[in-house]
């Protein structure tokens, strides 16, 4: 359970609320039993006076009294179930605000190589579907079983009315199955559920998968080879959930069953008390109904267990990024980011998976101010050079450092803002044009955009839209071009002002007469920086001061 304890101290912020929602269910419980044992006493009372006038005896039944509590309980509870409801879900989906604020920061916080090991189903799944199940840990999984303790509690006072040992045997053979069907279901649900989650989270990022590369599969004629291993996934995740279905079910008929049991014995446990004249009909009548009343808050208890094991499976999940070691992790005594200063990588070695090697002894100087580029073809360890530059990865062997500094004494967190780097792949968010030029700065005025739009040959674009810089561009920036959206990223870019500049590929997608607008824009922002270049060809690329190849894993000056 120590999994959960990050979580039930989050718990706390709202300990106001949860402890009025848990009280409104412990009325709602009361209530149902408060009705029927009422019920059934008055009834049988009712019946009992009426047999003896018609046999004329006199008696006599205040009816007044009984009647309003009956009416009150009914009433009671509809309105006590209907404020729970909205007291409950409101602290709920108040926790679930601060768990996906919380699960967010935690992600965002990751190193670029941590986070790269995520694909992109498994982040949705960690921001939705295991956070849901966390949302269960209080109203489905904590809240019952305090609920059903006070429920048993409340019985207990009703049928020691007619007889204490009656009363404490009943409820303590309730109390203990209902327990031990708790923990059964605990136990059950911490052996499927795991496998569950894992189940239901390979599904999602294996739909999400299908649809991001639906035109590559049908183009390669291969949606039905991948549709069958997403049956499969399907078939694996339902054929778990069934298992863990029925296993609860059993569990509720077990206890529903086992009240039922209570209810018949406590029922012959009166006819024996009334046939000694120890309890009159009326109460021989209620005890049995009351023990029925329970079936409500005992009959959850399966599927408490459950919930709270499933809660458990998500916590650990929503944990095993954050407790694995960073992929660069930060030094213990960091020292500050230089202000400027050459780039350097010496006998710079890079081994991935299996022990392949990337990069093999490569040594690089990029003098203060100097802007150097790097060719080569695809897989050549171009983009690897960059995330090193970046410290987005760290090398196998050898060092890279900034001003002097070796990247891993620099803490990770000071250096990304002092580097201004554009990937390969163009990111951009589902806003409006504006809203993604100002991730790189939120106080950007709207004259400052416009020349930025200018300067990346995007202003007379964007001036046509609809809605002008403020038109929402679509997820991931689907209503733009691949040279539009590169455009919009080389102007968010411009926004920074960075002591490293890296750019992978920065002209690709752009038209000739674009390319050479913003290979002229760059050219003039990057004087006097620390630039380290990358693409396939000269013509791909600003102008640098030196170019490099890079080939088998190693720097070479470019012919010619």
């Amino acid at each position: 359970m120590r999994e959960l304890l990050p979580y039930l101290r989050l718990l706390r912020r709202q300990r106001g609320r949860l402890a009025l929602g848990a009280l409104l269910m412990f009325a709602t419980a009361g209530a149902g039993i408060g009705l029927l044992a009422l019920s059934g006493w008055f009834i049988t009372a009712t019946a009992v006076t009426g047999a003896l006038l018609a046999a004329g005896i006199a008696a006599s039944l205040e009816i007044y009294v009984p009647g309003g509590g009956i009416r009150a309980f009914a009433v009671g509870r509809t309105v006590a179930r209907y404020l729970e409801r909205l007291q409950n879900h409101d602290a709920v989906l108040r926790l679930l605000a601060l768990l996906r604020a919380r699960t967010f920061a935690r992600l965002a916080r990751l190193d670029p190589a941590t986070l790269g090991r995520l694909r992109g189903g498994e982040l949705l799944t960690r921001l939705t579907s295991d956070i849901d199940r966390l949302d269960g840990l209080y109203l489905r999984g904590l809240a019952p079983p305090l609920v059903a303790a006070l429920a048993l509690a409340l019985t207990t006072a009703l049928l020691a009315i007619g007889d204490g040992g009656t009363a404490l045997a009943t409820v303590a053979a309730l109390g203990t199955f209902g327990a031990v069907l708790l923990l059964g279901a605990w136990r059950l649900g911490r052996r499927l559920t795991e496998q569950l989650a894992a189940s239901g989270a390979r599904l999602r990022a294996g739909i999400v998968d299908h649809l991001r590369g639906l035109g590559e599969l049908l183009a390669f004629r291969s949606a039905g080879h991948h549709r069958a291993g997403l049956d499969a996934l399907d078939a694996a995740y339902r054929g778990e959930d069934t298992a863990l279905a029925r296993g609860i079910a059993r569990g509720e008929a077990l206890l529903h069953g086992g009240v039922q049991l209570a209810a018949v014995l406590v029922l012959l446990a009166a006819l024996s008390l009334y046939a000694a004249g120890t309890v009159s009909g009326a109460v021989a009548v209620m005890m049995p109904l009351a023990v029925l009343g329970l079936l409500e808050p005992l009959g959850v208890l399966p599927g408490s267990g459950l919930h709270l094991a499933r809660a458990r499976a998500a916590a650990r999940r929503l944990d095993a990024e954050a407790e694995r070691p960073p992929a660069v992790p930060a030094p213990a005594s960091p020292l500050p980011v230089p202000a400027g200063g050459a780039l350097t990588l010496a006998d710079v070695t890079v081994e991935r998976g299996a022990g392949a090697r990337v990069l093999a002894g490569v040594s690089l100087e990029v003098a203060a101010g100097e802007a150097v580029a790097v060719l080569g073809v695809s897989g050549s360890g171009k983009s690897t050079l960059a995330q090193l530059a970046c410290r987005q990865l760290d090398p196998s062997a050898g060092s890279v450092g900034l001003g002097g500094i070796d990247l891993r004494r620099l803490d990770p967190d000071a250096l990304y803002p002092a580097v201004g780097y554009l990937t390969q792949h163009t990111d951009l968010f589902a806003g409006s044009v504006a809203d993604n030029l100002r991730l790189a700065d939120p106080e950007a005025s709207v004259a400052r955009l416009w020349q930025l739009l200018e300067a990346v040959d995007l202003a007379g674009f964007v001036d046509g839209l609809p809605e002008g810089i403020d038109t929402w561009i679509g997820e991931a920036g689907l209503q733009l071009s691949g040279g539009q959206a590169r455009r919009l990223a080389l102007g968010r870019l411009l926004l920074r002002d960075p002591v490293l500049v890296v750019l992978d590929e920065p002209l690709s997608g752009l038209d000739a007469a674009s390319a050479r607008h913003v290979a002229a824009t760059l050219e003039r922002w990057l004087a006097g920086r620390t630039t380290l270049l990358l693409g396939h060809g000269r013509e791909a690329l600003p102008a640098a001061d030196r170019y490099l190849t890079l080939r088998h894993g190693r720097l070479e000056p470019l012919p010619g």
